[in-house]
């Protein structure tokens, strides 16, 4: 196992640009993220030529009894190992219902924004049972193409790169290095109740494995690579098409093609729901798409009610001269950020803000800033978009108009300048 990681991560590793190589690793103290931790220890010990530094943090829930004394635990152990550790306490009101997604998202939040401060990638200890539970529930809830590829190895998300170097590892593989390396793990009590979705999946998996179909696991494994490929290749065969018809500003706007779109929609509409909900995605910030059915509606609505302005996930849709543009609404917008020099920020889920000034970030449109040029497509609508655009007013109270770029891909490399305010807008589009 240790070779096979090794090699794994060695592949991760050379695959990053930055010469340095920094990690946050999210490190619940269970058995999972301990393995992964000493196996990153053996990692380090045996790789000198990459220069390497991994955050290890403890999210704190505050839920259980006691948690706080096994946090202080856990980061012992990481820092005999040489790891300088934080632990992070959940300070705010625990909910009445689904607690363990709200424990997810919260977990998740402080984790990424960790990220972000350090200018890091993210580890975290998802493992091959992970996987098989995660599709499982999507098939349940009749997740589209993308959902039911699971989880990845390596995937880019608001602007992170998200590493799980366990993906491919059994449970039982990790249980053994554990037993043979007498590693001290923590057993989290809630993950044996049977009122939570992933547990009762777990379960659920159990059952069927036992009673007539002993290889669910894998099979939902393998499938999850087989539509991986499948996605890869329809992105292939549309790269030309969505270079040739689809255009993203840097400034966040959109603008497609109204007939050729109309044309793929009438070949296939599941690709065309893909496509439009990604650009609303990108466009208006949120997390996820919209749901298909919403975003059919709205595709329906536009090529046969004659509805030409429309609104769906904080974007307005309209149709203009043969094109359909995708502008971020003015609502649900906060610009109450303070910034940090050399400190990564996401803004309204849609830019990556990296800046070399601290300062407090101000609406463009108040600053009198224009970052929409004459010659851009979206002149006519640079009112609407400065709106939605920040700018950087310094702690000197100088006004600094920021450099609009894009992100496409998933290496991640932002041209740091020590008196430049940037924004990196997240393509979601072929992402």
């Amino acid at each position: 196992m240790i070779e096979s990681f090794n090699n794994h991560f060695k592949q991760i590793c050379s695959n990053l640009n930055s010469k340095k190589k920094v990690f946050v690793l999210g490190l619940s103290g269970g058995l999972d993220s301990m393995t992964l931790l000493y196996l990153l220890k053996r990692f380090l010990e045996n790789n000198n030529k990459f220069e390497i530094e991994i955050f290890p943090i403890i999210i704190d829930h505050n839920i259980r009894e006691g948690s706080s004394k096994e946090a202080c635990q856990v980061q012992n152990l990481s820092q005999q190992l040489g790891f300088k550790t934080t632990i992070k306490k959940i300070h705010c009101k625990i909910p009445s219902g689904n607690i363990q997604d709200w424990a997810r998202k919260k977990r998740r939040d402080i984790l990424c924004e960790s990220t972000y401060e350090l200018s890091a990638n993210l580890l975290l200890a998802h493992h091959f049972d992970d996987q098989a539970e995660t599709l499982f529930m999507r098939f349940e809830k009749k997740s589209g193409l993308d959902g039911l590829r699971g989880m990845q190895s390596v995937t880019f998300w608001n602007g992170i790169l998200i590493i799980r170097p366990l993906l491919s590892f059994k449970k039982k593989q990790l249980r053994s290095f554990v037993d043979y390396n007498k590693i001290t793990f923590f057993e989290d009590t809630s993950n044996k109740m049977l009122k939570f979705e992933r547990v009762k999946t777990r379960y659920m998996l159990e059952k069927i494995r036992k009673k007539n179909w002993p290889e669910i696991s894998q099979d939902l494994y393998n499938f999850s690579k087989i539509n991986s490929t499948l996605i890869k290749k329809i992105k292939f065969i549309f790269t030309d098409w969505i270079s040739q018809n689809i255009f993203i500003d840097n400034s966040g706007a959109g603008r497609v093609n109204y007939k050729n779109l109309k044309v793929i929609f009438e070949k296939s509409n599941l690709i065309t729901i893909n496509i439009v909900g990604k650009i609303i995605q990108t466009v208006g910030g949120k997390q996820y798409p919209p749901k298909r059915r919403k975003t059919y509606g709205l595709i329906c609505s536009i090529f046969y009610n004659n509805h030409k302005n429309k609104t769906l996930g904080n974007v307005k849709i309209f149709v203009k001269s043969n094109f359909l543009f995708f502008i971020r609404e003015h609502r649900n917008i906060s610009f109450n950020m303070k910034i940090k020099k050399d400190t990564n920020y996401l803004f309204d889920g849609r830019f990556l803000i990296n800046s070399g000034l601290s300062g407090n970030l101000i609406p463009s449109s108040t600053s009198d800033l224009n970052t929409i040029s004459k010659e851009n497509i979206f002149y006519d609508y640079k009112d609407i978009i400065n709106n939605t655009i920040p700018s950087l007013q310094t702690l000197e109270g100088l006004n600094i108009k920021p450099h609009l770029n894009i992100i496409n891909n998933n290496n991640v490399n932002l041209n740091k300048n020590n008196r430049s305010f940037s924004l990196y807008l997240i393509n979601r589009v072929l992402v």
